[in-house]
C-alpha cells in the first residue's frame, strides 16, 4: 500500500534555532526542518505562502516504501530532490505546480526528499548523483 504524503507545513512555519543544515556538494547549502513523525511528514509545508532561498524541508521516509509526493494546499512552487539511503541524488523533480494533487513518485528507491524553492535546481546547477551532506544540531 501507498503512503501518499501531503507536502508542507503551517502557516507562520518558521526556522527555530535548532533547524539542521544539508549541503549539496559545493552547489549549495539550505537550513532545513526535518519531518519524521506521521503528523509532520503529512503536514509539511502545507499553507505556507513564502520559503527564504536557503531554507527548505527534508522528509524523513525510511520505513515509508512506494511514497509519493504531492502539492495539496502548498501555495509555492517547489522543486523535489529524492535522495537515496547513501545520501547521493536518486531523482529530482523540478517546479511541482502549486495545490496540485498529481502523485509525484521517483523512479528509483529512495530514504529522503529534500524541497526547496522551485528553479533552485537550475539555479544552482544541482544533479542526479550530487552527494549530500547532513548536518545535524544538538537538540
Amino acid at each position: 500500500m501507498r503512503f501518499f504524503i501531503m507536502l508542507l507545513f503551517a502557516a507562520g512555519w518558521s526556522f527555530d534555532l535548532r533547524a539542521d543544515s544539508l549541503q549539496i556538494g559545493e552547489k549549495a547549502s539550505y537550513d532545513i526542518q526535518v519531518a519524521r513523525t506521521p503528523h509532520d511528514l503529512a503536514k509539511g509545508l502545507m499553507f505556507v505562502r513564502t520559503l527564504p532561498e536557503n531554507e527548505g524541508m527534508l522528509f524523513d521516509l525510511r520505513g515509508y516504501p512506494k511514497t509519493a509526493m504531492w502539492m495539496k494546499n502548498t501555495y509555492i512552487a517547489l522543486d523535489m530532490l529524492f535522495i537515496g539511503c547513501d545520501f547521493y541524488i536518486v531523482d529530482i523533480y523540478e517546479n511541482a505546480e502549486p495545490l496540485s494533487l498529481r502523485k509525484i513518485k521517483s523512479k528509483r528507491d529512495f530514504c529522503y526528499v529534500l524541497e526547496i524553492n522551485g528553479g533552485q535546481v537550475q539555479k544552482r546547477h544541482i544533479a542526479l548523483g550530487d552527494k549530500i551532506v547532513w548536518q545535524k544540531k544538538s537538540s
